[in-house]
């Protein structure tokens, strides 16, 4: 099964209605109950003020059981999401390393911070209850190297294709 980029919005696109220490915990919590009971591969995440992203691949569920899943169950029994998403999957090598940067991008955009790893509530940081898998087959030189190539930001009219691309259940870029 190929990458699958996910989005969704809190309730009605408000702002989330708890700390977002504790929205991140109650989406890790979830992000691991799915990742171990239903074999979710988890790739990057980042929470933002109303909506996440999620990058992933099932194993042996369905994308529709696992994401079910992660809308019903917490440890916190917290209902912040709508339960409507997309998902747009990710076909190629090239375009999955476009959405995996885009993803950890979504703060710069924002102006919350000027470096990706500034933003706490990414998987980025690595300090998680379940691992991450990555389908990037290029080599950053190590974490530092990573990080410089996730901070390069993407030009408007690139930016702009990726983000049309992901509205697409077959993820299109045509930059």
């Amino acid at each position: 099964m190929n990458p699958i980029h996910v989005t969704a919005n809190s309730i009605d696109k408000a702002y989330l209605p708890v700390p977002m220490p504790q929205a991140w915990t109650d989406v890790t919590e979830r992000l691991n109950f799915c990742n171990r009971k239903l074999g979710l591969s988890i790739h990057a995440c980042v929470l933002m003020g109303n909506h996440f992203h999620l990058l992933c691949h099932p194993r042996w569920s369905t994308i529709e059981e696992s994401l079910n899943s992660f809308f019903i169950t917490s440890e916190s029994k917290m209902n912040l999401w709508n339960t409507s998403y997309n998902w747009s999957e990710i076909s190629s090598h090239r375009h999955y390393a476009q959405v995996y940067r885009y993803i950890y991008q979504n703060p710069l955009r924002a102006n919350l911070v000027s470096r990706v790893e500034d933003y706490p509530f990414s998987t980025l940081h690595r300090d998680l209850p379940f691992p991450l898998h990555s389908s990037l087959s290029m080599s950053f030189c190590g974490e530092e190297g990573e990080k410089i190539w996730l901070n390069q930001r993407y030009d408007q009219d690139e930016e702009t294709s990726i983000r049309m691309g992901l509205k697409k259940k077959c993820f299109q870029c045509h930059k």
